[in-house]
């Protein structure tokens, strides 16, 4: 081997050194950028310090990042994948794989669960559809973050009322007052978070507190329940261990996500898997998944045990 041959292979290999030294992807001609080589209005995390899509200004530019790693590759798709299954679910599978048949069943109880089933979907696809296009531009970003919020909105209220349903089946003014302090709760939370202010880096562990109270107003139904009914019945009406767990991931991934952790204990160090919004992102499917549970346990221990002629009251 030739020395000028020599050469340029260490040339070459320099070359590529730095360019994964500075955080920079060629792959077919894509880059990926670092922290501080992005416009301001992207500097969301500096814990976080490379993997950037920087602003595309071109819709075909933010749907063709599915198709190459970056960091917000796995934000996208364990909710994307999500969102998926959930729409199919909703579309064919509800009355065959989810809802066993009682001859009390009745359209109002298709209707509950797929309004839970919509609220996952509407909630997994936002937040996709966020992570994706919010490199577009400052204003695009601003306007997807405020749907995905408006997303979790719909998640919570959707989640909180269909239990509400069964939980308080046959006593239809609990659970037409509960519903309507919901709307009004997410009419208010709505508010907030078209906000331009709230929808600041500097308030991140605000939003997370935010939409932690709005799902924990839902302890006041259980309580009513404990009253009303006893702990034990209460336990089986609503689920309330699947309840449980779903507050636990989300609580959970709402305080990861607000105060950033792993990343803010080793910056850099998790830029392309294991940051605190996909750690959150994961907690959020997982929490999806036990409130489904929850919705269908109430809804068989509604028919199985509870007297056809007792459903009627609902009806009033």
């Amino acid at each position: 081997m030739s020395s000028t041959t020599t050469i340029r292979q260490r040339r070459d290999t320099s070359v590529d050194t730095k360019k994964k030294h500075d955080g920079i992807s060629a792959v077919k001609g894509r880059k990926l950028f670092n922290y501080d080589e992005l416009p301001e209005w992207q500097q969301d995390n500096d814990k976080i310090l490379s993997g950037y899509v920087a602003e595309t200004k071109s819709v075909l530019k933010c749907l063709d990042s599915l198709s190459y790693w970056n960091n917000e590759s796995v934000n996208i798709y364990t909710h994307l994948v999500s969102a998926t299954a959930y729409f199919v679910l909703l579309l064919f599978f509800t009355d065959i794989l989810l809802i066993p048949s009682f001859p009390s069943t009745t359209m109002t109880d298709y209707i509950m669960i797929n309004f839970y089933l919509l609220g996952a979907f509407v909630c997994l696809m936002c937040s996709s559809c966020f992570h994706c296009f919010k490199q577009h531009s400052s204003a695009q970003s601003d306007a997807w973050s405020k749907v995905d919020y408006m997303g979790i909105i719909g998640l919570i209220s959707c989640s909180v009322i269909s239990l509400l349903y069964y939980g308080f089946f046959d006593h239809v003014f609990y659970f037409k007052l509960f519903s309507v302090i919901t709307v009004i709760l997410a009419m208010a939370c709505s508010a907030c978070v078209l906000s331009d202010r709230f929808n600041s880096k500097n308030m991140r562990p605000l939003r997370a507190s935010f939409f932690i109270t709005f799902a924990f107003s839902s302890i006041f139904p259980i309580i009513t329940g404990f009253f009303k009914f006893g702990m034990a019945e209460v336990f089986h009406r609503v689920q309330l261990r699947f309840v449980g767990w779903e507050a636990l991931f989300y609580l959970g991934g709402a305080l990861i996500y607000g105060y950033r952790i792993p990343e803010t204990l080793a910056p850099g160090k998790f830029d392309y898997i294991g940051h605190s919004h996909q750690i959150f992102h994961v907690l959020v499917v997982l929490g999806s998944l036990c409130h489904l549970r929850a919705v269908l346990g109430s809804y068989m221990f509604m028919h199985s045990h509870i007297n056809a002629p007792n459903l009627l009251s609902l009806k009033s």
